[in-house]
């Protein structure tokens, strides 16, 4: 039997991102989907904006997009849970579609939409640096024209069922940002279950609009990027040289200093800023 809409709980994690959570959530109440909005003490307008639309689970400290879902998760009382950035806007019908093929491929785990970019572009991940079960290369070129299994999602918006991921222990909560849904696609295969490309439900994402963007929030976010990639390689034995890393990025760093680029400064900076940390086992940035 097709869960309805009403079984669905959409979880949105937001941290100062008053200038897209409206259309996020409205998308969403027009098909039928309660909202919860997990907010990483945002300093803008983003929870009086929400307030209005949804549910709020307001963190008194910014918690990381894991960590903030799980905490959403928990709170959820569906069975089942989308977790959607509060960039990402559900077309028409694609909860529909969604609980289309949640009906006639029960045995899958995770549920990924069609992703189009702000530009029209069609954005498809054909696999992860954790797919590493994959032999050979696949091509980006080669994308799905219909329903698909395939080794990766992105966390952008994905579909699930509560027990599973509870199950599961949710996303890994050392992980801050940054390839916290690889690793949790990673799991879902390892426990045998199928992630299925939804071709039908599709979603438009404004790639990097979840907050307000800013040199600090740069630097933060290629920190968080490069820890996070340091301690996956370590969790699953993946190959990773920091020291190449902190050599390429250090004189990135290095040129963008005598240039006066502060946008390079901050992006090499965070890079080689997150390497060290994950190499040297601290926690990561935030």
């Amino acid at each position: 039997m097709r869960p309805s809409p009403a079984s669905v709980t959409a979880i949105i994690v937001t941290y100062n991102s008053a200038a897209v959570i409206g259309p996020c959530v409205e998308a969403l109440r027009a098909q039928g989907v309660a909202t919860l909005v997990v907010d990483n003490a945002s300093s803008d307008q983003t929870l009086t904006i929400a307030r209005e639309k949804a549910a709020i689970l307001a963190c008194e400290t910014n918690l990381g997009f894991g960590v903030a879902n799980n905490r959403g998760a928990e709170a959820a009382e569906t069975d089942w849970l989308l977790f959607i950035n509060p960039d990402a806007v559900v077309q028409p019908n694609a909860i529909e579609r969604f609980l289309e093929a949640v009906e006639t491929y029960p045995e899958a785990g995770l549920f990924g939409p069609r992703i189009y970019e702000e530009d029209g572009s069609y954005f498809f991940q054909p696999r992860s640096i954790l797919s590493t079960y994959l032999k050979g290369k696949v091509s980006g070129k080669t994308v799905p024209s219909g329903d698909a299994c395939v080794p990766a999602l992105s966390g952008a918006c994905m579909l699930m069922r509560r027990n599973l991921f509870l199950a599961l222990g949710g996303f890994d909560p050392k992980i801050f940002l940054f390839f916290e849904d690889d690793d949790l696609c990673r799991r879902v295969v390892d426990q045998g279950y199928p992630i299925l490309y939804v071709h039908e439900a599709v979603v438009t994402h404004l790639r990097g609009k979840s907050s307000t963007p800013n040199l600090k929030t740069a630097f933060l976010m290629r920190a968080c990027q490069a820890w996070s990639r340091a301690y996956i390689s370590r969790k699953y034995g993946l190959a990773y040289n920091p020291a190449s890393i902190l050599l390429i990025n250090g004189l990135k760093y290095l040129v963008a200093l005598v240039t006066f680029n502060a946008k390079r400064r901050a992006r090499y900076g965070g890079t080689c800023a997150g390497t060290f940390r994950g190499m040297t086992g601290q926690a990561s940035p935030r």
